[in-house]
């Protein structure tokens, strides 16, 4: 009787354990019920004197016979080499320039913006400056468009607007034409300058190496903020930087020391963007500033055809222009 009773306890609370923890869901996601192997490596050691670990007994495992392995027999055959394939050309950067003259290139690059996802296109001349001469013009209290600009420089195969300028017209930061200096120089350690000095034609970084203000330039316009510096792709910029998409005016140097002068064309892109394709582009390049863009990026390419103009929004006080 009692024995009775103790099952008929036990099976009223073995029900209800189970009633208190609700139906059972056959898609749940089944508890780990073993521990992650650690490795050996990270086993604990104990101090002399400590706990020990109790030593197991080695048990040796049971002798087993390999099995006899039955190979098939195989039928005779002729071994044919498989014919080589001519892999595929791929173009380098160099295949696909135009020639203006000697030493004077230009393309179009397209590639894909990662903040936006749109194609860019951008216009990309690259001058040997063993070939070419460059010159800055300025005139205060005058404006003008690229195609002004092109009409009183007709022997210019290119032509780019250059510095930032205020609502006077008047440029910001450093102006030089032929060794006469105008401007002042804009006090950021991420500004950089294009600069014709000693007959030599650079791209500076301002950061790497400061502006001493006795310095000569036979030609030299300012920009910023800096893009690339000695190779590498610029990881961030000041605060005060706009980070929205705009329309890209840049001027950079190569491994080999020419100069590349760059416009965004129809699809405005991020400074971000615009220093990550540099990188990657394949055009070698060092170091590169950017200059004035939105309205103000515009350029002239004597390419002859119906393309040569990049049109910019509104007149620029400050040109760099390109001759042979």
């Amino acid at each position: 009787m009692h024995k009775k009773i103790a099952v008929t306890v036990g099976f009223v609370l073995l029900t209800a354990l189970f009633a208190a923890c609700g139906p059972v869901d056959p898609n749940a996601t089944p508890i780990v019920m073993f521990p992650t192997r650690v490795a050996t490596s990270n086993l604990p050691t104990f101090p002399a004197g400590g706990t020990s670990l109790p030593v197991v007994p080695t048990v040796p495992l049971p002798s087993s016979v390999a099995p006899t392995l039955v190979l098939p027999t195989q039928p005779a055959f002729t071994y044919v080499p498989p014919t080589p394939v001519a892999p595929t050309v791929v173009p380098t950067i160099d295949a696909n320039w135009n020639q203006l003259s000697a030493g004077i290139n230009w393309r179009v690059i397209t590639f894909r913006a990662p903040s936006s996802g749109q194609v860019a296109s951008v216009l990309v001349t690259r001058i040997d400056p063993r070939y070419a001469r460059f010159k800055v013009y300025y005139q205060a209290g005058a404006v003008r468009n690229i195609q002004q600009w092109q009409s009183v420089l007709p022997g210019a195969v290119a032509i780019v607007n250059a510095n930032f300028f205020d609502t006077q017209n008047r440029p910001l930061g450093l102006v030089a034409s032929d060794g006469i200096l105008t401007g002042v120089n804009i006090s950021r350690n991420d500004t950089g300058v294009f600069q014709l000095k000693d007959n030599v034609a650079r791209v500076r970084s301002f950061y790497t190496e400061p502006y001493n203000n006795t310095e000569n330039f036979q030609q030299v316009v300012q920009g910023l903020p800096m893009l690339m510096v000695a190779g590498r792709v610029a990881p961030a910029f000041n605060p005060d930087i706009s980070t929205a998409p705009s329309f890209r005016t840049v001027i950079a140097q190569d491994v080999y020391g020419r100069i590349l002068i760059i416009v965004t064309q129809y699809t405005a892109v991020t400074l971000l963007d615009m220093a990550r394709f540099l990188g990657v582009s394949g055009l070698e390049i060092t170091t590169a500033l950017n200059m004035d863009g939105g309205s103000s990026t515009q350029m002239y390419l004597a390419t002859g055809g119906p393309s040569q103009f990049t049109i910019g929004g509104k007149g620029v006080p400050v040109v760099l222009a390109v001759f042979r």
